[in-house]
């Protein structure tokens, strides 16, 4: 952990949120970064029952929640003289002012922004438990002062923006100087190597107006080094110059300056000039930042989903481990033994999918090279069917495999867990959209180079969801649908040179359809 928290402030945390994946993000990035989460709960109720019996140093709570959320929390946390001073960390995604005002009233120590990384999400933690630890050494009633309390009662407006000028001709900054103040913060600098000096300063301007015609080094060539340097490159610069010609505006634009003001200046037209240049940046580093957060999200939920597949593997060893020594003690019935296979079977079938997890990041980032074997499709298909035959039987629903003319025919030039992941995938919705004494059917046809499976339910595709079906995330209907099983399986056909289709309408139903090359060496 941060050489910055003393080792007298404590670290046990309780996290809330009614996200299964959501409570795993937040325990994996908080425990990656040295602290210990010692509870986590679903809604704001289920936390007040966990304090009750449990210390915690500290409460994160997403802010939408059922049957009580994340503000209601708050306040019952607050309203108890035993909770009172526990530091409450807000992990939204709300962003409008009078709904986090009133957060602030309300006692919330600080908030975490979605998307977070581990850095952002320990800074925030480690602030709040400083905060935590001087509230407890304060006599019962009152808390120590909080920044965003005291934000909120004195607001202060915003950063005054710093305009650095620069010109050879004292006259010239004057001018500037006298239009911009008292808006902007006026810097000055009366030749290139000063300002180069003043730009790379902190903090930098946030904008430079540039003459042209300077001595020694003139503003052409304070522009290109202004752009080489990384600390001053997205310093937003506008030519301020004499030269007024079609030409010589072009060739200032295209040496990389942001706009072109012709002296004398017009003091309103310069200012007009320089606002647009502020929202264009303003845009621009929103925008560069967003970006920057969404990557170290997207590495986080890697890290993340590294950390969950070396759990499952662990448990799924054991099983396996422990089937096979079952197996060699001799003393299993037939049934029994055959039941121990089909433990084996599964378990090593959750592994190879664990690991291809793996893979399938690759192909969503199209880095992804198949290795194409020819693949039985009626084989494979039989081997899904026995693996979904227990939630098959528990939903009372018949999977149906219609038999082919020439089974030798149905062979796919692909690879056998893809496939295998595409059926189960297509099934398994199938199986779980089915009613209770319905039934699945798998069908098979092949000509012109590909064969095809068809998956068949009577249940029909709700219209709320089929225009976007194979879109990442899509799901309707289900609590703890994913949205991924089609959006995988659109990908694992693809990259196998094959595709796959639907339709769903009263006459015939729904007909999921998986088209894959036909393989040529036999």
């Amino acid at each position: 952990m941060s050489d910055d928290i003393p080792d007298d402030i404590p670290t046990r945390l309780l996290i809330v949120d009614d996200i299964p994946t959501m409570l795993q993000t937040l325990r994996y990035a908080l425990e990656d970064q040295g602290f210990e989460v010692v509870a986590s709960a679903a809604d704001g109720q289920e936390a007040l029952n966990l304090l009750k019996r449990q210390r915690v140093d500290m409460v994160l709570a997403d802010w939408h929640m059922p049957k009580m959320n994340g503000l209601e929390l708050l306040r019952q946390i607050r309203a108890n003289p035993k909770t009172a001073k526990l530091p409450f960390l807000m992990v939204t995604g709300e962003n409008e002012r009078t709904r986090v005002a009133e957060a602030i009233k309300s006692g919330v120590t600080d908030f975490v922004a979605k998307p977070f990384t581990s850095e952002s999400l320990a800074k925030r933690v480690r602030g709040a438990l400083k905060y935590g630890a001087s509230a407890m050494h304060l006599p019962t009633g009152s808390k120590p002062a909080n920044p965003l309390s005291r934000a909120l009662e004195t607001p202060s407006g915003p950063r005054q923006r710093i305009i650095l000028t620069v010109d050879d001709e004292p006259d010239n900054i004057e001018i500037v100087a006298e239009a911009l103040k008292p808006q902007y913060n006026v810097k000055a600098a009366i030749n290139g190597r000063i300002a180069l000096k003043v730009a790379a300063a902190q903090p930098p301007p946030d904008l430079i107006l540039l003459d042209i015609m300077m001595p020694e080094m003139d503003g052409m060539e304070v522009l290109g080094k202004l752009k080489q340097n990384p600390r001053t490159a997205s310093i937003p610069v506008i030519f301020v110059s004499a030269k007024w010609t079609n030409d010589e505006v072009a060739a200032g634009l295209t040496a990389g300056a942001d706009d072109y003001i012709v002296k004398p200046i017009q003091p309103l037209i310069l200012k007009a000039r320089i606002e647009t240049q502020l929202r264009l940046k303003d845009a621009a580093d929103a925008l560069r930042e967003q970006l920057d957060l969404t990557v170290a999200h997207i590495r986080l939920q890697e890290d993340i989903d590294r950390m969950v597949r070396h759990d499952i593997r662990n448990p799924l060893t054991a099983i396996i481990g422990y089937a096979d020594e079952l197996g060699e003690q001799g003393y299993l019935t037939p049934v029994q033994n055959e039941l121990r296979e089909k433990i084996e079977q599964a378990a090593f079938t959750v592994s190879e999918l664990v690991n291809f997890s793996v893979e399938l990041l690759r192909i969503e980032r199209g880095e992804y090279e198949p290795k194409l074997a020819p693949v039985n499709l009626v084989d494979l298909a039989q081997r899904v069917m026995r693996d979904l035959q227990p939630l098959a039987r528990a939903g009372m629903v018949e999977l149906l495999l219609q038999e082919h003319d020439h089974p030798e025919a149905l062979v796919a030039s692909g690879e056998r867990l893809l496939i295998y992941t595409i059926l189960a995938n297509l099934m398994r919705n199938a199986i779980e959209a089915t009613a209770a004494r319905g039934s699945v059917r798998i069908r098979f046809e092949y000509g012109a180079g590909q064969v095809k499976v068809h998956v068949l339910n009577p249940a029909l595709v709700p219209t709320e969801i089929r225009e976007r079906l194979f879109e990442k995330g899509a799901t309707f209907g289900k609590e703890d649908g994913s949205g991924l099983g089609t959006y995988s399986a659109k990908l694992m056909a693809e990259v196998l040179g094959g595709s796959i289709s639907f339709v769903s309408n009263e006459k015939e139903r729904t007909c999921f359809s998986v088209t894959l090359p036909a393989h040529h060496g036999r």
